[in-house]
């Protein structure tokens, strides 16, 4: 299936085992990671440069390692992208692939709650880096004080005066029977309009309220939602863009042409630091 989902969790992630996981990496790579103060940002972005190059790994048969595997960053948007080039015995081709983490506290909470790294990727036999891919994770529920006030600063007045909901959004959240539920709603638009604009190449800086999703009817409380209404400047672009989404945690949205057979029904697979990556890839 051309449609990546991988997900993995660097909250029981030790100081010793950091250390020795970020040996693994290039040295050019380490002051990015442990540039961050919380133990838990480190980890989160030590996720992402071990995600990023396994993808790389598992799809071109050239890089055998996760020292080896070429990333860049575009000095435009800073997205990553990936170097690798086809070669004799190549498995497929990454065409586009795209991060996002959450973490739930500056430090790693104690009750158990997960501190995920997530990364969507688009793969095909024939890469043509044309068709583009966005993930992001929120949390489920706002988890310091005053959610009212959390809420009110996204959909108060309208939501005209954030900037980042639209009139009718508003009215969906607002729709909810509860804080908690409208808590989720503001966490869900806000996961899908950036989904959205990290897979057209803007980010989050885009003007948001151009974009609006519509057809959200009966998602509260779903574990799996997928086939929100994407509009555009007044114009429905659903025909182009697919999103999707896990338990309002995981969400995703790429252009449906990129879709094949079996792509909607795909699960989220969680990997293992050291089963899947650095044990089979961390090799020197």
């Amino acid at each position: 299936m051309p449609l990546l989902r991988l997900y993995l969790d660097v909250s029981t992630l030790t100081p010793s085992g950091f250390a020795t996981a970020l040996s693994l990496l290039p040295p050019a790579v380490h002051p990015s990671i442990t540039r961050y103060h919380f133990p838990s940002d480190r980890a989160l972005a030590l996720g992402s440069a071990f995600l990023q190059r396994y993808v790389i790994c598992t799809h071109y048969a050239a890089h055998t390692t996760l020292s080896s595997v070429p990333l860049h960053r575009d000095p435009a948007n800073g997205r990553p992208y990936h170097g690798a080039v086809a070669g004799t015995g190549q498995l497929d081709g990454v065409e586009d692939y795209n991060t996002s983490h959450h973490n739930p506290r500056q430090e790693f909470p104690a009750g158990g709650e997960r501190c995920l790294v997530a990364v969507a990727a688009l793969v095909t036999r024939t890469p043509q880096r044309k068709r583009r891919v966005g993930v992001d994770v929120v949390p489920t529920a706002y988890t310091r004080c005053g959610a009212e006030e959390f809420v009110e600063t996204f959909c108060g007045g309208g939501g005209t005066e954030a900037g980042v909901f639209t009139a009718m959004e508003v009215e969906w959240v607002l729709r909810a029977s509860d804080t908690v539920e409208r808590v989720r709603g503001v966490y869900l638009l806000w996961a899908l309009k950036e989904a959205y604009t990290k897979a057209v190449g803007v980010g989050i800086v885009g003007e948001l309220t151009r974009v609006e999703f519509r057809g959200l009817e009966g998602w509260h409380g779903q574990e799996r939602w997928r086939g929100a209404e994407v509009w555009v400047d007044g114009e429905d672009e659903s025909k182009r863009w697919y999103t999707e989404g896990e338990g309002f945690f995981l969400a995703i949205c790429c252009e449906r042409e990129a879709l094949v057979e079996g792509d909607i029904e795909g699960e989220w697979k969680e990997l293992d630091l050291e089963t899947d990556i650095t044990g089979p890839w961390g090799a020197a």
